[in-house]
Formats: structure tokens, C-alpha cells, sequence
């Protein structure tokens, strides 16, 4: 795993650490190094669960094909678990945990 320089890690959820982890292990299986390009730094839109520590972003341009990036991103989402959401962004893999109550 790799951090962007400038990454922030002030004030993450222990759960997004899961999170993190999960999708290291994917990123690994599939043969690509991981970099986490933001999680409490950046411009993100109003609301964002990256200001609360609840959302990482992942580095893809590495990531050639766009099939991988998309298997890459389904196999993460298949092995959290439904209180996160993961999302293939054009330039990114966005993940997130918000916790859905019943």
C-alpha cells in the first residue's frame, strides 16, 4: 500500500480501516499495488463522508484495462459488507462505510 504525499489521516473510521485493508488484499490478488489518493484531505462534494473519515479514494489510472478496474471494484464490494458502498468513479475507486439501519 501507498499513500499520495499529501494524504490525510486525521480523524478515520476504524471501520473504513476494514475497508482499506479489504481492498489491499484485492488490489494484491489481482496483481496492482494500491494508493490511496484521499481520505480526509481534498475537495469533495458538500456532505461528504470523506470530511468525517468515513470515505478513501483509490488510485486506478495504474489500472490499464477498464474490465480489471471494474472486476477490481466488484470483488471489494463482494467482500465488504452492505454497510459500504463501493464505487468505480472515472478516475478512482471510491469507498465508503455508512452503516444502513433496518
Amino acid at each position: 500500500m501507498e499513500l499520495k504525499e499529501t494524504i490525510k489521516l486525521n480523524g478515520i473510521r476504524a471501520e473504513l480501516l476494514v475497508g482499506i485493508i479489504v481492498a489491499e488484499r484485492v488490489y494484491e490478488d489481482f496483481g496492482y499495488g494500491m494508493v490511496i489518493t484521499s481520505i480526509t484531505d481534498s475537495r469533495h462534494a458538500p456532505g461528504s463522508l470523506h470530511y468525517a473519515g468515513g470515505a478513501v479514494d483509490l488510485r486506478t489510472r495504474d489500472i490499464k484495462d477498464a474490465a480489471m478496474i471494474k472486476k477490481i471494484t466488484e470483488t471489494i464490494r463482494k467482500r465488504l459488507t452492505k454497510d459500504y458502498d463501493v464505487v468505480m468513479e472515472k478516475d478512482h475507486i471510491h469507498i465508503e462505510y455508512q452503516p444502513k439501519y433496518s
